[in-house]
Formats: structure tokens, C-alpha cells, sequence
């Protein structure tokens, strides 16, 4: 895939996945369908989701921790700064040959990789994030797609 493929599915990926309604009754369930889409996957992730600043809900599975933690938190940063999923930013990065020095940000607390997930409600507005930590970049994006496809599907939103 060429990153302007990439990038196109990126930006895809986020229309795809604006809810239509958003609550902290719907956290625990979120965080479970990505928790359980996670064992998939040839190894441990750890996962986080924010809503307007504040974590409520993280689980970090053994042989995760505050490496993780670090990761999450650059991830975070970008998402909520730039209201693009990490990997799309990644992506646009990659299409217009830029770096993270040429945006303007440091690569001690901004990323440009897969992981981070906008958390959209309708109407575009970013009221959180969704993270993924443990694997290879592309691995922890798709964690996070496969997570909110059980939730989406649940809702009866496909």
C-alpha cells in the first residue's frame, strides 16, 4: 500500500468510526470490545481511553507498564492536539514527506505512528482519545479498529 493509500484509508477509518452518542456508560463496554480484540494479537497491549482530559478506563496486561504508558502519552498528544488519528498522521506525514520538526512538534511528547484513535462524536467534535500500546504501530491501530467494530456492531451502528 502506498502512504497515499495509507493515508486515504486513514482518513476513512475516522469517518467510519464518529458515534453518534457518546457516555461514560459506554466507556466499560469500549474498553472491553478493544481489551478483547487485543488477545488476537501475538502479544500484550496495553489499552487507555480519555474523555475531555481524564482517563477512565486503562488496562495494562502483564508484560506492560509505564514503557507503555510513555507511548500512550506521546499517542494521546498527538490525537488530541491535531484531532487525527495517530496513524494518519503517520501518513500525511509520510504523503508530504514532512517530520514531526517540520510540524512544529517534539518528538519528546508528540509520535507519528499507529496507536491512537480520536474518540469523534457526530458533528466532528473530539471529546477523547483511544490508545493502544504493545506492538508493532500497525498492530496497535488495528487493535483499536477491531475493538470498535464489536462495539459498533453491539450498538446496532453498522
Amino acid at each position: 500500500m502506498t502512504d497515499k493509500e495509507l493515508y486515504e484509508k486513514c482518513l476513512a477509518e475516522e469517518k467510519k468510526y464518529v458515534f453518534p452518542e457518546f457516555g461514560r456508560n459506554d466507556v466499560w463496554n469500549l474498553g472491553c470490545d478493544i481489551v478483547e480484540a487485543t488477545k488476537a494479537f501475538s502479544g500484550p497491549l496495553a489499552v487507555t481511553i480519555w474523555i475531555n482530559g481524564a482517563e477512565v478506563f486503562a488496562y495494562y496486561p502483564e508484560g506492560t507498564g509505564r514503557f507503555h504508558d510513555m507511548w500512550l502519552t506521546r499517542k494521546r498528544n498527538t490525537v488530541t492536539v491535531l484531532g487525527m488519528a495517530s496513524m494518519t498522521f503517520k501518513a500525511k506525514l509520510a504523503v508530504s514527506g514532512s517530520s514531526l520538526a517540520d510540524e512544529g512538534l517534539n518528538s519528546d511528547e508528540f509520535v507519528a505512528c499507529g496507536g491512537g484513535f480520536p474518540l469523534r462524536i457526530k458533528g466532528g467534535c473530539v471529546i477523547g482519545f483511544i490508545g493502544c500500546s504493545g506492538l508493532a504501530d500497525s498492530e496497535d491501530h488495528a487493535a483499536i479498529l477491531a475493538g470498535l467494530d464489536k462495539f459498533f456492531e453491539r450498538k446496532g451502528w453498522r
